[in-house]
């Protein structure tokens, strides 16, 4: 057996200085510099973009960062408190004292005064003329239909006497511009329906 093959391609790219074993052709110079200079170029701005990329994700969770943060002490300070049962107590106690609600003030009815009820103003003082004075007060202040004469009795004051409880109101009117305190339901000695009785000035 012969050590000895027949002359191929190889054989002559041995013999003219090339790499043994090669089965390509080889490379240019420039083709080791631009590789590299393509690998680092492309690698820049494949960590740009994931950079930019980060950057605007991040500023965009700043503001859902911080609820994370409150919701995650929140629960540990009411953890915190549950221990304590006299400050929940207090806390019960507290909005029963405020939900209390203020006692509802009823607003007085308006006073009903019927200016054109009968009124009769009896002299019993033995002053001439007091009774047809005080009748003009009262018709001076609206009301039509009023009376003047003496009196017949003798009551111990100054009174204003009225015969229906719808004229109560009207009663205190009359009582009240004329200076009498008393005012009372009872029968009158004239048809009027309110009877002043006048024994001192």
């Amino acid at each position: 057996m012969t050590d000895e093959y027949p002359r191929d391609e190889f054989d002559e790219i041995a013999e003219s200085g090339g790499p043994v074993g090669v089965h390509r052709a080889p490379r240019p110079w420039w083709w080791i510099i631009v590789v590299p200079v393509v690998v680092f170029v492309v690698a820049g701005l494949l960590a740009f973009g994931v950079a930019r990329f980060l950057w605007d994700t991040g500023s965009g969770s700043d503001s859902s960062a911080t609820p994370s943060v409150t919701a995650s002490t929140e629960p540990s300070a009411s953890a915190s408190a549950t221990p304590e049962p006299s400050v929940s107590a207090s806390a019960t106690v507290e909005p029963s004292e405020t939900a209390e609600p203020e006692p509802s003030v009823t607003p007085e009815p308006e006073p009903v005064i019927s200016y054109d009820a009968p009124i009769a103003v009896l002299n019993g003082t033995g002053v001439s003329g007091l009774a047809g004075e005080r009748a003009s007060i009262l018709t001076d202040a609206g009301f039509t239909d009023v009376s003047a004469a003496n009196l017949t009795g003798s009551p111990s004051a100054n009174v204003v006497i009225y015969d229906s409880e719808e004229r109560a109101d009207t009663a205190q009117e009359v009582a009240d511009l004329l200076g009498i305190d008393a005012v009372e339901f009872g029968d009158t000695e004239t048809l009027a329906d309110i009877e002043v009785q006048i024994v001192s000035q």
